[in-house]
């Protein structure tokens, strides 16, 4: 038996409990984006590509949850930090003023609950069927 799989025993608590949910949110967040897109292309001349941030802010919206008590605009610009390494003070407000365009203008919006069932039936289908 590893160490590991002894350690999947503990579960942490309180504060430490959020920290870890953070951090998988994150983790999660930034593989998709780095397995998925080009990220070399997407931050040209100290400014980041709106898509991008606004995929990030869809993922965010979609995985944290009000209880949580994540501030989501801080969170957003967190993991872009963390998907280019570092950000300067522009790439931070072009971020926010982003977010806070995307806001005012409701374009950040959860995945509706008929598209994810279909999604999941149809899944069930190719799997029992095709």
């Amino acid at each position: 038996m590893s160490s590991s799989d002894s350690l999947a025993y503990i579960k942490t608590k309180n504060s430490l409990r959020k920290k870890e949910k953070e951090n998988r949110i994150k983790q999660s967040i930034v593989d998709k984006v780095q397995r998925d897109i080009d990220i070399s292309k997407l931050r040209v001349n100290n400014l980041i590509d709106n898509e991008l941030i606004l995929f990030v802010c869809y993922c965010v919206e979609e995985l944290v949850k009000k209880k949580y008590n994540i501030n989501k605009k801080e969170f957003v610009v967190e993991v872009l930090r963390t998907i280019f390494g570092s950000l300067n003070d522009s790439e931070i407000n072009q971020v926010k003023s982003q977010i806070d365009f995307a806001h005012e203008n409701q374009l950040i919006k959860k995945v509706e609950l008929n598209y994810k069932a279909r999604v999941v039936v149809w899944s069930w289908i190719k799997r029992k069927f095709l």
